[in-house]
């Protein structure tokens, strides 16, 4: 839908009827940055955020939308992301124990949950 007042194209999140600008908004106030791109014509998105931990968390959003951020929060997997951070040795693997990335990737996933209720 093109917006004459703010001269800029808004699409919207499928059947949920979000203004894209308006989610923008809701990730940055909700401490993520956001980057948009544009991928096979579709309208595409990372939100990025850091772990309590410093781990540089960036969550691909194809199409950018409501929807996806629902389904990443419910598919994440914290074992899946500690073997992801910890393979090949390199810096995180010296400065996490096993039981450090547990508890802040486990802190991370109940962000986003929450973020997921706030949505």
């Amino acid at each position: 839908m093109y917006n004459k007042s703010l001269k800029k194209f808004e699409s919207f999140d499928g059947a949920n009827k979000v203004p894209k600008n308006k989610l923008i908004d809701f990730f940055e106030d909700e401490g993520f940055n956001v980057h948009l791109f544009e991928e096979d014509g579709m309208q595409c998105g990372e939100i990025e955020k850091w772990t309590n931990g410093g781990v540089d968390m960036i969550i691909l959003l194809t199409p950018f939308g409501k929807r996806e951020f629902i389904k990443y929060v419910d598919d994440f997997d914290v074992d899946e992301q500690i073997d992801l951070h910890r393979e090949g040795g390199g810096d995180y693997k010296r400065h996490f124990t096993i039981r450090e990335s547990l508890e802040d990737f486990e802190d991370f996933h109940e962000g986003l949950k929450d973020v997921k209720s706030r949505l």
